[in-house]
This record gives structure tokens, sequence and C-alpha cells, in this order.
């Protein structure tokens, strides 16, 4: 169930209130000050989970052409070794193209 703003806007002035009243003790105004930045957090990240939910994917998760093409290589690398790897060697006469083939 979703607070309404209005509400959190008279907690955070109640909060004030209170923090002016003991503003002689620090610790006490210091409490009330951290009630009001908590409430004031709740409405930041209400705002963002609204942002989020009508923007699917953020500028900062996007990724480029060319990340992509180094996370995922070339694909013209892979055709090359591919038909390279198609050779057959011949074990009778000459036993293939390396010096270690014997």
């Amino acid at each position: 169930m979703a607070v309404a703003n209005e509400t959190i806007i008279q907690k955070m002035m109640q909060e004030l209130n209170k923090a002016k009243a003991v503003s002689h003790h620090k610790e006490h105004m210091t409490k009330h000050i951290e009630h009001v930045k908590l409430l004031c957090e709740l409405l930041l990240e209400e705002k963002e989970d609204r942002v989020n939910k009508t923007t699917p994917m953020t500028t900062k998760t996007r990724i480029t052409a060319a990340e992509m093409k180094a996370m995922m290589g070339s694909t013209e690398n892979e055709r090359t070794t591919s038909t390279s790897n198609d050779k057959s060697i011949d074990h009778d006469g000459a036993n293939g193209d390396s010096i270690f083939d014997f």
C-alpha cells in the first residue's frame, strides 16, 4: 500500500517542528532531522521507481555496437578458422603442413 505524498510531507513538517522545539538539545534535534532525511529519501525512491518503470533501459545500461563486437568477437574470424580446419591430412604421403607432423 502506497503512502500519499501529502502524508509524507505532513510527517516531515511534524518532525521539523519537533526539531525546532528541541533545538537546544543537539542530540534530540539531530534525531528529528534524521527522520526528515529518511522521509525525503522515501519520496525520492518513489520518484526513481516511477522513472525506471517508464524507461525500461537507461543510458547507463545500453551496450554500444563496438562493445558488443568486442564481447562477441568478430564473426569473420570464426568463419575463416572453420574453413582452414576443414583440410584433410594425408598420413600416407606427406604428413601435413606442420613441421611437427611425422
